[in-house]
């Protein structure tokens, strides 16, 4: 009792103390965060100048130099921010930027708070100063200036550039998102950008080398900040002169004058010497000349280069009477279908070749034109026996009428764009008439196909289901599965189309000519995937070629099918190892729980462990029969010693030897139990005795309780424990004992032996025998 209040005073001395230096921490708060909180963090954003405050520390105290209870200095030598003396104030001392290029992107330091007139060891805050993005970067091109070289004959519509990029060095955001736009000024509407954030440029207007050889716009990257910053370059555009132009004539027609005598010669021509240039002034090409075949044209030759003409024979006055008209032919040599036509007149000195009758000089023209042939561009030369002569010409189709028109001078002039894909040729009349006399030319136009439309797909995106019965039948053929077809077509009326299939799974697929797309079955071991993603790419055959693309989805439901059972049979596996094993577990468990409860009755049974008194009977004794025990016990020469009054009742106590202390409930119970079949018979009166001396038994047990316990408290008090193995062995030892005994005294009239082997001397010490009514009136009490 007297150690219990010892501790109590102990522990109400130390809670006292614990209690005053918490009250005394609280009432110092000096160099805590206000509200709480171990760290400080603040925001910044990267264009705050330098010397700015950043913000103003929590941090309990006066930091003031003479009257402050706080002093406040960073842990960081040489940081990007610092404390103003005296203050809480954090201020910035270098640049920040959030790219990190010429500045830090984020602060991280240390404040070191002391408190004054004390002995505490200082505090360490973290401050944070995390750094805000702004719009402090333009986007800068890449690879600029831009120059491009295109041909005439580009089509409006036409990717020029593609790549072309800027880039912002701000953070990700509308800071650093870049649009594309070609700012308005001269030639900026040949150009614009397909979709403002992409660098994409497409051709808006067609071009014409003859017109214009180049030319520069400029383009603008612009973020999408507030204010918004932007920077701009050049894309300069050189223009390739293309074959589109037929060679001209320098004169509408020429004259010569056929020499009187009629003899071979050279002619000289009027006003200049006859001579074509190619109008591709890029191109250039060489001229080859020739005299249309005509009833006069037998008497002439032409120089195939310089276009001079001679007389090849002498003629006679009568053969050319009225003079002669010749049709010069030039032609390109690089190209047949490019050339120029013009008249030459023949003369006689003298004659009146103006009062002939107005004559085209061939009844038939045939020319072969492109259908990308510019409005406004001369197409052919209608040469009469009247050159020079400003005719009238009318063209009576009134379809044609509107392709064509023909000039006061024959030629005949393109008015309204042609298309090979709606009429392959043109086949008109063309009158002409001096106010006098009239004449008729039959002409012949084909148009050639230009490759100028993309080919097209129906649909803008193909989704095909492969379904499980098409892949269970044939996954042992070679015949390949239909999944399905793609429809494509070409403007161009002669152009053919080519398809093939491109992407990553592409090689286990086939397409043919008309759109049907094939899977091999077999093929679909290297296959892991149930949606394969394609390209459809249609190529036309035109010069040069077009093509065009449209994404293909093939999902594959026999193969989806096919892996979700192997997952499924997999997962059935794991489900039934898992199952095993927890039926293992459980198992293991229940007979765990099992060997456990066993142990626990095996150990009640034998009287194991520690402090644990285990009673089989009833037992009555007197105390000084216990007390004399104990006295007994105590005298015990080391060896261990055993006392014996009446029944037995073993005590184990560690006291240089072991102490068996009877049961005292001995005198008269052998006795009672005898007598008792007896004094049944005597009547009432037995019975009246056997109550009393039940009530005598009672008392005793109470007796007996209370010195047990008295013993079981000293023995506590000096440490007079047996171990653990001891009492296990003597327990047993006794137990066996006293099964034998129990034997013995039934066998011997009721008489119970009960033996205590120590576990030092192993020899038996005590054996007693006691007239009890049943061997388990005894009481055995172990420490």
């Amino acid at each position: 009792m007297w150690i219990n209040h010892h501790w109590i005073c102990y522990l109400i001395f130390a809670l006292c103390y614990l209690n005053n230096a918490t009250f005394g921490a609280i009432l110092d708060s000096r160099c805590y965060l206000e509200g709480g909180g171990s760290a400080e963090s603040f925001l910044a954003t990267e264009d705050l100048a330098v010397g700015s405050i950043i913000g103003k520390l929590r941090i309990n105290g006066d930091p003031n130099a003479e009257t402050g209870d706080i002093t406040l200095s960073l842990r960081e030598k040489n940081a990007p921010v610092e404390i103003h003396a005296g203050t809480k104030e954090l201020a910035l001392s270098v640049e920040l930027d959030k790219e990190g290029v010429r500045g830090p992107s984020s602060i991280y330091v240390n404040v070191i708070c002391i408190r004054r007139h004390s002995t505490d060891p200082s505090f360490v805050i973290p401050v944070n100063v995390r750094v805000t993005d702004v719009n402090d970067n333009a986007p800068q091109w890449i690879g600029t200036p831009y120059t491009l070289t295109l041909s005439e004959v580009t089509v409006p519509g036409t990717r020029i550039l593609q790549g072309a990029r800027a880039e912002d060095a701000d953070q990700p955001g509308p800071f650093s998102t870049v649009e594309y736009q070609v700012l308005p000024g001269p030639y900026s509407e040949y150009v614009q950008f397909l979709n403002p954030l992409e660098g994409t440029l497409v051709l808006r207007k067609a071009l014409d080398y003859e017109q214009l050889q180049n030319f520069t716009v400029k383009l603008r990257a612009q973020d999408q900040g507030t204010p918004a910053r932007h920077s701009d370059t050049l894309l300069r555009v050189v223009i390739t002169d293309a074959d589109d132009q037929n060679p001209k004539f320098q004169r509408e027609s020429y004259t010569a004058e056929i020499p009187v005598d009629g003899r071979p010669g050279e002619l000289r021509m009027r006003p200049e010497p006859l001579k074509a240039v190619d109008q591709d002034e890029g191109i250039c090409a060489p001229i080859q000349y020739t005299i249309v075949q005509s009833q006069d044209a037998k008497y002439f030759r032409i120089h195939p280069h310089n276009g001079a003409i001679s007389l090849l024979t002498p003629i006679g006055y009568a053969d050319v009477a009225n003079g002669a008209t010749l049709v010069v032919k030039a032609t390109q040599i690089d190209n047949p279908d490019r050339y120029a036509l013009t008249t030459v007149q023949l003369t006689r000195p003298g004659s009146h070749s103006d009062l002939s009758t107005l004559a085209f000089v061939q009844k038939r023209f045939v020319m072969r034109i492109r259908e990308d042939t510019a409005v406004g561009n001369r197409i052919l030369a209608l040469p009469t026996n009247k050159p020079g002569k400003h005719l009238k010409y009318t063209i009576p189709d009134p379809v044609n009428s509107q392709f064509f028109t023909v000039g006061s001078l024959g030629e005949l002039v393109l008015a309204k764009p042609l298309d090979y894909e709606k009429m392959t040729k043109h086949e008109f009349q063309v009158q002409a008439t001096d106010g006098m006399t009239n004449s008729t030319a039959e002409l012949t136009l084909d148009v050639i196909d230009v490759n100028d439309w993309e080919p097209r797909f129906r649909e803008t995106h193909y989704e095909f289901m492969v379904p499980k019965s098409s892949l269970q039948s044939r996954v042992d053929s070679f015949e390949g599965v239909l999944i399905g077809k793609v429809e494509a077509a070409d403007g161009d009326r002669n152009d053919k189309l080519e398809l093939s299939l491109r992407g990553q799974h592409a090689g286990l697929f086939e397409i043919d000519t008309t759109g049907n797309i094939y899977m091999r079955p077999e093929q679909l071991q290297s296959l892991n995937e149930s949606t394969v993603h394609l390209i459809a790419i249609a190529t036309d055959t035109g010069v040069p070629p077009r093509s065009t693309s449209v994404p293909v989805s093939v999902t594959m439901e026999g193969l989806t099918l096919a892996q979700s059972g192997w997952n499924s049979n997999m997962l059935g596996m794991f489900g039934m190892i898992m199952g095993l094993f927890l039926m293992i577990i459980v198992a293991l468990s229940c007979y765990i729980v099992r060997s456990r409860k066993q142990g626990k009755s095996a150990s009640s049974g034998l009287g194991l462990g520690r402090n644990r008194v285990h009673s089989q009977a009833h037992s009555s004794v007197s105390s000084a029969n216990l007390v004399t025990h104990e006295k007994l016990a105590g005298n015990g020469n080391g060896n261990g010693a055993s006392v014996t009054s009446g029944g037995v009742s073993v005590l184990h106590m560690k006291h240089g030897g072991n102490i068996t202390m009877a049961n005292p409930m001995n005198n008269g119970l052998h006795h009672v139990a005898s007598g008792a079949s007896s004094s049944m018979a005597l009547g009432s009166s037995a019975a009246l005795l056997e109550r009393e001396r039940e009530r005598d038994r009672e008392r005793q047990r109470e007796s007996y309780a209370a010195t047990v316990r008295s013993i079981v408290s000293r023995a506590s008090a000096n440490g007079q424990l047996f171990e653990e193995d001891e009492i296990e062995h003597d327990s047993l030892q006794t137990e066996n004992n006293n099964r034998k005994g129990a034997a013995t005294g039934a066998a011997s009239g009721g008489v119970t032996t009960i033996t205590t082997t120590s576990a030092n001397a192993g020899s038996n010490l005590l054996s007693a025998t006691d007239a009890m009514g049943s061997s388990e009136n005894n009481l055995t009490v172990y420490f």
